[in-house]
């Protein structure tokens, strides 16, 4: 049960998520982050060391159960150089809910969108962010710093970060520092890209879940089109790598095929540029309305037949032909999205209806 993750690094948060271990924790703490990192999470570290359970990580215990490659698996070959210090090596923060999409399966914690749109945090305009006193500390832990992971929100459009970056640099840290940028690349903010050049090394991970249309409803208002130039663009960066992420859902399945393709594109793009592009597959958990395992069968067997013999074919092995689930469930979250957002599904993915037998 050894995690590298939570014996040398953290995660901090704004106040509606707290800090915890890691993105994945289901443990989050509302203390200020020296305190966590010094007191509170101090438990968990010294269990973590003598390969103990504990809950913080139940999320990765279930991955592994289901055979899937888990976060505590990924970290550990990540970090697997690095010794216990004093101060952290390793920071994933999610400093701001700042967003310009919502997402299907996120929620106002982490997206300003989603919270305006559900009337949530309406006071600042649906925005919620870290306190100036816990940014202050997240700079004062960062000085042996060497890995650094940024989410949101999206990252690029959240101006604490900014003011983080400057602190890295005023303080010559910034070059020691690997650093991770988990983004929708809608856009390519020139003030926020100005900065990775000064990391030791950057990875970009763009989030698409679908191809095309079906993409632009999970990530709506998102542009498919958009993103898939943005991602071209990255090529002309000298210090960077770039990673698709796919959470793969419900609504991902319809034409799974389509997105294996237009990644294989991609890598033929990024090699005749003499740059990487890698994957990077999970699928989502929560809400359960958009988990595969209770997709119905006839899209369970669309999506087998579509993955068979490609990189995506691991999941295969996920999905539970248990039948209980209520599909009506599923059908009933849409079309309140739908409603809301003004939005026809047959627009987007048109074989929705059929394979949730919707007149």
């Amino acid at each position: 049960m050894y995690c590298k993750q939570g014996i040398i690094g953290a995660q901090f948060s704004h106040t509606q998520r707290g800090h915890a271990l890691c993105c994945a924790s289901y443990v989050r703490h509302q203390n200020n982050p020296k305190t966590v990192w010094a007191q509170t999470l101090l438990s968990a570290r010294e269990k973590l060391k003598d390969n103990q359970k504990i809950k913080d990580c139940e999320p990765c215990y279930q991955m592994e159960r289901k055979q899937i490659k888990s976060f505590r698996q990924v970290y550990n070959e990540q970090f697997n150089e690095l010794r216990p210090s004093k101060l952290p090596q390793h920071l994933d923060l999610d400093l701001s809910n700042f967003c310009n999409l919502k997402c299907v399966m996120c929620d106002p914690t982490r997206s300003s969108m989603w919270a305006k749109e559900l009337g949530k945090y309406s006071d600042t305009n649906g925005v919620t962010s870290i306190s100036d006193n816990d940014l202050k500390e997240i700079c004062e832990l960062s000085h042996n710093l060497k890995y650094l992971t940024l989410q949101g929100g999206e990252p690029s459009i959240i101006p604490q970060y900014e003011k983080y970056f400057d602190y890295l640099k005023t303080n010559n840290l910034i070059q020691h520092i690997t650093l991770n940028v988990v983004t929708n690349l809608t856009n390519i903010k020139q003030k926020f890209y100005d900065y990775l050049p000064h990391f030791k090394f950057v990875n970009i991970s763009v989030s698409v879940d679908a191809y095309g249309d079906a993409n632009n409803f999970i990530r709506f208002p998102s542009d498919f089109n958009k993103v898939t130039a943005n991602i071209k663009l990255l090529t002309q960066y000298k210090n960077f790598t770039v990673k698709v992420d796919t959470a793969v859902q419900v609504l991902s399945m319809f034409n799974i095929g389509k997105l294996i393709q237009w990644f294989d594109d991609l890598q033929t793009y990024f090699e005749s540029k003499n740059k990487h592009i890698g994957p990077y597959i999970q699928h989502v958990h929560t809400p359960e309305e958009l988990c595969i395992v209770n997709a119905p069968m006839s899209l369970k067997n669309l999506f087998v037949k579509q993955i068979k013999g490609t990189r995506f074919e691991y999941l295969e092995k996920t999905l539970n032909y248990d039948q209980t689930y209520d599909h009506n469930r599923t059908v009933e979250y849409i079309e309140k999205i739908c409603k809301r957002r003004k939005l026809n599904i047959d627009h987007y993915i048109p074989q929705f209806k059929s394979h949730y037998n919707i007149e």
